[in-house]
């Protein structure tokens, strides 16, 4: 097969953005526009002057109801997901990856947040996204130095994170100095986790799952300074089209415009560097080589429109660097249901049924008027005062027309609907707040409330563990990320200690599953049982030792449990972790050990003396000799010296004989 040419690949992006779940004006991203213009209580469109134009919140109040035990259930611990080894040689690395992986979703960005964005997205508008990657940022900050010597100078040259903005040379006596203006450039790379707004996601229509999709692209806005600071081509940038999302992107127009209905959607160009242009980051599987096999290949194009998009990057990737949670999945369908498919028409009969009820009230309060033309003072009777008069000429010149009196039905009607929305969601009333008429009733025991409240959250726990495969992917995406990407090694601050995190041990060993902790019950039945297990573990190391059922480790974990579910994330402010302390040092047996084994010891124990008598022995004897041998060596060299010397001294007495020799014949 040939190779896939670059108008092929650009026509076939072109399909899969313009064929995508998602896109501009679909039915999808209709259904999610109108979910949040309903969560946020805005006006239907059918509104009358003159009338009510009061909006029922059912889908705000059923959301915001189910956060709150979602958000617990997920955040009640540090330790969010636990990675358990597959093979014998992942269980070093196992708590390791669980640590730092933790580590990483809590504290090097907002856990928090990003399930709560995801959580709520998914609840509101069908799916919620977060994007998993690797980003590297640039620390910047000045230094100045003041009289460097040639040294000092020398090795701020050599500094690759250093660039020298200004220096000043000094010549002094005791040599050259410098004073130095540098700039210290700091490159670092984190995993970065960030939500996605779904109007951003473009899906194949094909996908029924994140795994199996062919085809999914993650559509932003950037301005041309910020694509030029990334490493894209200045050339390719600036050709780009302005962006016009702010105009045909519906969904985001109704989150925007929430706080500001006036905004200005018009861009400004005064500053060409600031232009904003549409990125489409495309993550499909595509033949680029001709193999027959498509790969997963990360592209990257700018602009807009069918077949005017200019490929920016072009990469094979390992992994979608997307997770995705679901409230109410739907068999071999990717979008799932939210909360909005269940209630919009329920909010819509609340809206109607409470507008009428509140036009009846007003005009029972201000009824219109019979008025016998010419009997009555118009002026009069249009003038609404307190103690007002009106002008009649005759005694019914002026009767109130009769409203028939809906308040009581209205109400019903209410209630009614109140317990259709309690069907469709799984949340009762109880959820939002205790039902006082639940209270009063004389029969109600605090077991039948506790049985009723359990009963009312199986709707809640089910989305959990809907949710729980989300989050899987999320720290299964952190992993993977870190095990490419980090390559040097971390210190970071674990339980009040600095431990150091190196993912380049884990590349062959993060083939791990992740259980996410759904506890069962409410917290007063868990800490129950707990309390009881710790009660069983005490008693069987009391009588019989523990049995080899219960350690130390066995009875932190129980303790640990206890602290989490009481509210206290790190048990180690109270209690240490058995498995983090020193080993002990062995206990002497106390029983007596067999005869010939004593024996067999002490033969061992004497041969063993016997051989470092050997051997000190031998040192000290080759000692001994080395010392003799050192001084005949000093003897025999001082025996030396002295010839040389005698011979010097008879050679220096000849040379005086000789001259005093020649002395007497210059005389004579």
């Amino acid at each position: 097969m040939a190779k896939l040419s670059k108008s092929k690949l650009l026509a076939l992006i072109s399909q899969e953005i313009q064929s995508s779940l998602g896109f501009y004006a679909s039915d999808l991203s209709t259904q999610r526009k109108d979910a949040l213009k309903y969560y946020l209580g805005e006006p239907l469109g059918n509104e009358e002057e003159g009338r009510s134009s009061v909006v029922s919140q059912d889908l705000l109040e059923v959301v915001e109801s189910m956060l709150p035990s979602l958000m617990r259930m997920f955040t009640q611990s540090d330790k969010m997901v636990n990675f358990e080894p597959q093979q014998a040689e992942d269980v070093p690395y196992a708590e390791q990856i669980t640590d730092y992986c933790n580590f990483i979703f809590n504290r090097d960005n907002n856990g928090f947040e990003i399930l709560h964005s995801m959580f709520k997205t998914a609840l509101l508008q069908k799916n919620g996204f977060c994007k998993i990657y690797w980003k590297t940022s640039k620390e910047q900050k000045k230094e100045n130095y003041e009289h460097l010597d040639e040294t000092q100078y020398q090795a701020l040259l050599i500094d690759d994170e250093v660039e020298i903005v200004e220096v000043e040379e000094i010549e002094e006596d005791d040599g050259t100095f410098y004073n130095c203006e540098v700039k210290r450039i700091k490159e670092y790379g984190r995993c970065q986790i960030d939500p996605v707004p779904p109007e951003e996601i473009l899906v194949s229509p094909r996908a029924k799952n994140l795994k199996d999709c062919n085809f999914i692209a993650h559509r932003v806005t950037k301005t041309v300074s910020e694509l030029i600071d990334m490493g894209f081509n200045r050339k390719d940038v600036e050709s780009l089209p302005s962006s016009e999302d702010d105009i045909f992107n519906t969904e985001a127009v109704t989150r925007k415009s929430y706080d500001d209905p006036t905004m200005d959607i018009n861009i400004s160009t005064i500053d060409p560097s600031q232009r904003v242009v549409q990125i489409t980051e495309c993550y499909m599987k595509v033949d680029m080589d001709g193999d027959g096999i498509g790969e997963l290949r990360k592209i990257i194009v700018g602009g807009s429109g069918y077949n005017n998009y200019i490929v920016l990057e072009n990469e094979v990737i390992n992994k979608l660097p997307f997770a995705m949670c679901v409230a109410i999945p739907m068999p071999f369908r990717f979008f799932g249901l939210s909360m909005y498919d269940l209630l919009a028409d329920v909010q819509m009969m609340s809206t109607t049924i409470m507008r009428n009820t509140l036009d009846n009230m007003y005009f029972q309060n201000n009824a219109r008027t019979i008025v016998v033309d010419g009997q009555a003072n118009l002026d009069d009777l249009l003038t609404s005062r307190a103690g007002g008069i009106v002008r009649v000429k005759s005694p019914n010149a002026v009767t109130p027309l009769q409203t028939p009196n809906f308040l009581n039905d209205g109400l019903a009607m209410l209630q009614k609907i109140d317990q259709l929305k309690e069907k469709r969601s799984g949340v009762p009333n109880q959820l939002m707040g205790l039902n006082p008429d639940t209270i009063n009733k004389s029969h109600t025991t605090a077991e039948s409330t506790r049985s009723m409240m359990q009963s009312s959250t199986q709707r809640i726990e089910l989305i959990a563990r809907s949710f729980a495969d989300g989050v899987k992917n999320i720290f299964e995406n952190v992993l993977a990320v870190i095990c490419e990407y980090q390559d040097q090694e971390r210190i970071v601050k674990l339980r009040g200690e600095f431990v150091p995190m190196n993912p380049r041990q884990w590349t062959s060993h993060y083939d791990c599953t992740t259980q996410v902790g759904l506890g069962t019950g409410n917290q007063d039945q868990r800490l129950g049982v707990l309390q009881q297990v710790l009660n069983v573990q005490e008693k069987m190391i009391q009588q019989q030792g523990g049995m080899g059922m219960v350690t130390p480790q066995t009875i932190y974990n129980t303790i640990e449990a206890y602290l989490q579910n009481s509210g206290y994330k790190d048990a180690t402010q109270f209690f240490n972790n058995p498995s983090q302390q020193p080993p002990q040092p062995p206990k002497q047996e106390e029983q007596k050990q067999d005869p010939a084994l004593q024996l067999a010891a002490q033969q061992i124990e004497i041969s063993k003396q016997k051989a470092m008598a050997d051997a000190d022995f031998k040192n000290r004897k080759l000692e001994a000799d080395n010392e003799f041998k050192m001084q005949k060596m000093n003897l025999d060299e001082q025996k030396l010296a002295t010839q040389v010397v005698k011979e010097q001294n008879v050679s220096q007495l000849e040379k005086e004989k000789l001259a005093s020799k020649i002395l007497q014949q210059g005389m004579n």
